[in-house]
């Protein structure tokens, strides 16, 4: 047994400053305009602009538990947690899909109950606050933009925000057309639309988080892809017991039973595993664990090597 730690894909130290930067950032302008925009809209009494706050307010929780797991994940292992705690970046990233989902049912509740008597809301202000919404929301996922390529826990924070931007954009239209028409109503149907926007972009993140937890295939791997990877090697026969799997939600790992074509020397063996390490490591593992048995060998693997 061979466990590689080589070609691993960490934050370096100035990317997690920056990561780090952007979290504070994005955490003290979503709280501000969260507190201002809950205020409007009790004041004007605005669903939309209560909605859109509701989710702002979960835009920070996001951005906290976010925060909380990539701190977690940099964790040194422990005898008990022997790879550390790296999963508790994908816990962050379930924790804030659940979370926005809960949001959804209570705006699609609430808007229920007000449309039998749509109240008389100020359009002209409800546009206002959520144009700086769009601004604030906007500014704080730029910071995230980079970082959410590799990362399913930064992703979950910067979905958040961009999804926010464009449920704002939402609310200045309803605003427009509450201030033209006096369709009060119009408030609450974009209620209705923010919801659903919220849960189709959380569905993924919350499908994908899930799969993670339990240990299953990461999106961006193609297992057969990497079967192949490993075969076309010229001294690999076949490979069996095959597992890919996150250890974080920006690492993964794999495990497999490398049947090797000919007996060769441990000095060849060591090698061909660094080959396929390197080879990995531009697939997107970055943990590599192999077993080498010679094929028609049923001894075990120290005997074979």
């Amino acid at each position: 047994m061979e466990h590689s730690h080589e070609g691993h894909c960490h934050h370096s130290v100035s990317s997690l400053d920056a990561i780090n930067r952007a979290f504070y950032i994005g955490i003290g302008l979503n709280l501000l305009y969260t507190i201002v925009e809950y205020g409007v809209g009790f004041s004007i009494n605005s669903l939309a602009l209560i909605s859109d706050a509701s989710h702002n307010l979960s835009d920070v929780a996001s951005l906290i538990i976010s925060l909380l797991g990539m701190k977690l994940a940099q964790k040194a292992a422990s005898r008990t947690y022997t790879y550390g705690y790296k999963k508790a970046s994908i816990l962050a990233s379930l924790i804030n899909a659940i979370l926005l989902v809960f949001i959804v049912a209570n705006i699609c509740i609430e808007a229920v109950e007000r449309l039998s008597l749509p109240p008389n809301v100020k359009g002209l202000d409800i546009s206002i606050t959520a144009f700086v919404g769009v601004m604030i929301n906007s500014i704080s996922a730029f910071l995230f933009y980079k970082g959410q390529k590799q990362d399913i826990n930064i992703k979950g924070a910067f979905l958040h925000l961009m999804v926010d931007a464009l449920v704002s954009v939402g609310v200045i239209i309803s605003g427009v057309i509450i201030s033209l028409t006096g369709w009060n109503a119009a408030d609450i149907f974009i209620s209705f639309v923010i919801a659903a926007v919220i849960l189709i972009s959380t569905w993924h993140l919350l499908t994908e988080s899930l799969k993670l937890i339990l240990d299953g295939v990461p999106a961006d791997i193609n297992t057969k892809e990497i079967q192949q990877a490993i075969e076309q090697h010229p001294m690999i026969d076949s490979l069996h017991h095959l597992h890919i799997w996150a250890m974080s939600s920006s690492q993964n790992a794999l495990t497999a039973h490398i049947v090797l074509a000919q007996e060769i020397s441990l000095a060849d063996t060591e090698q061909i595993k660094k080959e396929l390490r390197h080879t990995l490591a531009h697939k997107n593992i970055h943990h590599s664990t192999f077993e080498m048995e010679v094929k028609g060998c049923h001894c075990k693997q120290e005997e074979c090597d």
